[in-house]
């Protein structure tokens, strides 16, 4: 059998998250094969599942399934976690560029201090 590949948009539709969500993940490393082909990345289905994003519709889920059987959280707290996780990058990635803003303004403030100083 093949490996499913989907667009980010369909993973995002199949883990019940945003576009935006998908790509933090694959920035972070939660897909690691995933590829980019024809311009556009493509993200194994297994990838989906070894993150906890994603648990087939056929899969019954009053059975256990293999993450329970050794000892990980279930599927929807998985979900909830990398959310919050994504959540927690994205403001990271918020944080970082306007530590970058700030030290651009500081920089622009002593040079118009200076010059101001100098005429």
């Amino acid at each position: 059998m093949t490996e499913q590949l989907v667009s980010q948009q369909e993973a995002a539709r199949m883990a019940g998250c945003s576009k935006d969500t998908i790509v933090r993940a694959r920035r972070n490393g939660r897909f690691p094969n995933a590829r980019l082909r024809d311009h556009r990345w493509t993200i194994p289905t297994d990838d989906l599942l070894a993150a906890g994003l994603y648990r087939p519709a056929d899969q019954d889920a009053s059975a256990p399934s293999a993450a329970e059987d050794v000892g990980r959280p279930t599927v929807p707290i998985a979900v909830e976690l990398a959310r919050a996780l994504a959540r927690v990058a994205a403001l990271e990635d918020l944080v970082a560029r306007q530590d970058d803003q700030l030290e651009f303004l500081r920089q622009l403030t002593v040079e118009t201090l200076t010059k101001r100083g100098a005429d």
